[in-house]
């Protein structure tokens, strides 16, 4: 039978380590954290192959005494809590006392460390297995040294993603704690580039712009509010800086930065009716409440908090977003880059901004649109709809009348024959116009077919895209240089997909910090407009997901340079998309699975009017 033992203290340090020190960021986390309970002022982190080598914190705040170095190391000590009343009322970050000898646990470890009243420092490291104090020169304050972590726990180095994921996900932990605690300076260093330094002026908004970029300042609202509970302030951003994920949320209790969904069923609810469905808001959401209404002991690295008034926080939080987005001009600008004079352009007018959402009268709407008579000097393609056949798409003509001579002679199956009607039918139809200028009315024999435009330009551009992509072709056009600002975390990962990029015929060059320069993309795609952020940055995440990364980068970019709703076309432009629609190996649906065209056939027509 089994018998109940005491654990070796070995085996128990790394079983409790597993509790608190789950990769490299839960050191850094851990580290930080204590420098932050230091007084410290000032911070630098330092990480080398995503911290697996080596993470160094250092800060200037109190530092530890010769006497309390070695026991800073034994299980539980802590100078943080003193008995149990005190895990409910507490101001500290930290407060376990597991950090420290649960690191040493599975690393090599070296503790630098010098207070204000001592006139030299001291070190203390187990490098040799025992924990060794030794007089240095340091200045005052605390520096932590990680080296070769997990070097003595194979099995979790196993479950470590690579360290380019781990390097981000320190590189993110390190940017919401500067944005938590902006009275203090961070500097990050990775690889020996230093990619974060913070003004540490106590200014919340100077943080954001440094993490975020500058650019979207005047996106940002800032807003407070007082509740019986404590207080709520930061920003919200606008629409515009909404995300298709929850990235973009940060939720600071205290100075902690927490997970809660409290806290984030609030804000975005209190988005409502602002946002597309799919999309999350960007806000940084910080609230000081009083300790003894917060319950921090509920997880093992203290990423979760329990309210002891969780309705009355999610209400009040959810009115202060509300009152902080009413009345505030949320409408986007646009910021366009001046053209010289002698090219520049007279505007022409623009159609939907002269239909009101839900027109009073479908006559006000027809009036609109027959005034609407552009003047161009020479008839040349739309900017958006700039359609150049692939070099292996054969003139349309002779080929349909192929096909018709194959289906007469019965050479075509009924499937294929289908498909040719269907072609025939795109570009022999007769084009009745747009509906809402998001949709192309085309009468057939057979009956009326509306085609979503976007998605017919969509599909072309993608097939365009992948057969240059198979011949190794896909043109490059150089354009006026672009400056993009991405946050720490995101420009590591665009550093890293730089090779795909220029693959693709984006070119992007390292400006220096966080920011790229765009200098060239794809010829099909060089009069899109728009800063191409969102697409870089989504090309970049799905490069190291899937064996098909550049599939649906090609993709992307379509969507890219594909027509958008609401754009006004004129009747040849919108046969222009038909004819290269038809073109297409298949002209039913786009690349993500939605159709292209929704048929009204004759028969429906005649049943819904009684006719039959």
């Amino acid at each position: 039978m089994a018998q109940i033992r005491i654990l070796p203290p070995e085996v128990a340090q790394k079983i409790a380590a597993g509790e608190v020190i789950e990769r490299p960021a839960s050191v850094v986390k851990e580290l930080v954290e204590n420098s932050i309970d230091a007084a410290a002022t000032q911070i630098t982190i330092e990480i080398r192959n995503g911290g697996l080598d080596l993470i160094r914190v250092q800060d200037n705040g109190t530092g530890i005494a010769e006497d309390d170095l070695r026991v800073a190391f034994e299980p539980h000590a802590t100078s943080k809590i003193a008995e149990v009343d005190d895990l409910f009322a507490l101001y500290t970050l930290g407060f376990r006392g597991e950090a420290l000898p649960s690191i040493a646990s599975v690393s090599k470890l070296a503790v630098y460390s010098r207070t204000a009243d001592q006139d030299k420092g001291f070190k203390i490291s187990n490098a040799s297995g025992e924990f060794v104090i030794e007089p240095v020169g340091t200045p005052p304050g605390t520096t932590v040294e990680v080296r070769e972590l997990f070097f003595n726990v194979p099995a979790r180095l196993k479950f470590l993603k690579s360290p380019v994921a781990e390097r981000r996900r320190v590189v993110d932990l390190s940017t919401r704690l500067a944005l938590a605690h902006p009275h203090i300076a961070f500097r990050l260093v990775v690889e020996g580039k230093a990619v974060l330094v913070t003004p540490g002026n106590g200014r919340l908004l100077d943080s954001i712009l440094v993490v975020e970029g500058s650019n979207i300042g005047s996106e940002l609202l800032k807003f407070q509010a007082q509740a019986a509970w404590g207080q709520i302030q930061g920003y919200l951003g606008s629409p515009r800086l909404a995300k298709g994920n929850r990235s973009g949320q940060i939720f600071i209790v205290n100075g902690r930065v927490i997970e809660n969904q409290t806290l984030r069923t609030a804000l975005e609810k209190g988005y409502e009716g602002l946002l597309p469905k799919r999309a999350f808001p960007w806000a940084v959401l910080v609230l000081d409440i009083d300790p003894r209404l917060v319950d921090c002991n509920v997880h093992p690295g203290k990423l979760e908090v329990r309210f002891a008034q969780e309705e009355d926080v999610f209400n009040d939080t959810l009115q202060a977003v509300r009152s902080g987005l009413r009345g505030k001009n949320i409408a986007p600008t646009l910021n366009r880059t001046p053209q010289p004079e002698s090219k520049a352009k007279k505007p022409a007018p623009v159609v939907q901004a002269q239909l009101r959402w839900q027109p009073e009268t479908w006559e006000y709407m027809d009036q609109v649109l027959r005034e609407h008579k552009p003047r161009r000097p020479e008839p040349e393609p739309a900017v958006a709809v700039q359609l150049t056949p692939a070099a292996n798409y054969q003139p349309l003509g002779r080929e349909l009348a192929v096909r018709e001579e194959q289906a007469a002679s019965g050479e075509l199956d009924s499937a294929t024959q289908g498909l040719e009607e269907v072609r025939s039918a795109l570009v022999n139809g007769r084009i009745i116009g747009q509906l809402h200028q998001t949709y192309i009315l085309l009468e057939t024999p057979h009956g009326l077919w509306i085609l979503d435009q976007h998605i017919v330009h969509e599909r072309i551009l993608v097939e365009e895209f992948q057969h240059a992509w198979e011949h190794s072709a896909i043109r490059v056009q150089e354009i006026l240089p672009f400056h993009l600002e991405f946050t720490p975390s995101e420009a590591l990962l665009v550093a890293a997909s730089l090779d795909l990029l220029a693959e693709l015929g984006v070119e992007l060059e390292e400006f220096g910090g966080s920011s790229f320069i765009l200098r060239a993309v794809p010829s099909l795609l060089a009069k899109s407009t728009g800063s191409w952020k969102d697409e870089i940055l989504e090309i970049a995440e799905n490069a190291h997901k899937t064996t098909k990364n550049k599939e649906q980068a090609l993709i992307t970019l379509a969507c890219k340079g594909a027509v958008k709703a609401g754009q006004y076309l004129e009747e040849r432009e919108m046969r222009a998309l038909l004819t290269n629609l038809a073109k297409t190996k298949n002209p039913f649906t786009c690349p993500h699975g939605r159709p292209i065209l929704v048929r009204l056939e004759n028969e429906d027509l005649l049943k819904m009017f009684g006719r039959m």
